[in-house]
């Protein structure tokens, strides 16, 4: 009886965030963008699905090109490097 309830739960919660759950799944995406602003030693960049990131002890400077990786409507960076 204890497992239905967990399952139910389970999709009822994915059944609320909808796209949510799926862009969570998703796969990475890879793209080259530039540092567009540095303060306080954080960079940041934003990909072309227009949500700006953030990268925290950035030794970058800015105008560096950096191929990021993300997953679509995420906030955070999932691997990042300079390009050069």
């Amino acid at each position: 009886m204890a497992i239905i309830f967990v399952v139910t739960g389970v999709v009822v919660i994915l059944a609320l965030l909808g796209s949510s759950a799926k862009n969570l799944f998703s796969g990475a995406i890879t793209e080259q963008v530039p540092i567009m602003l540095k303060k306080n030693g954080d960079c940041v960049v934003e990909p072309s699905d227009g949500i700006p990131r953030v990268i925290s002890n950035c030794q970058f400077s800015v105008g560096d090109n950096l191929s990021v990786a993300y997953k679509p409507k995420q906030p955070t960076l999932e691997k990042y490097e300079l390009i050069n």
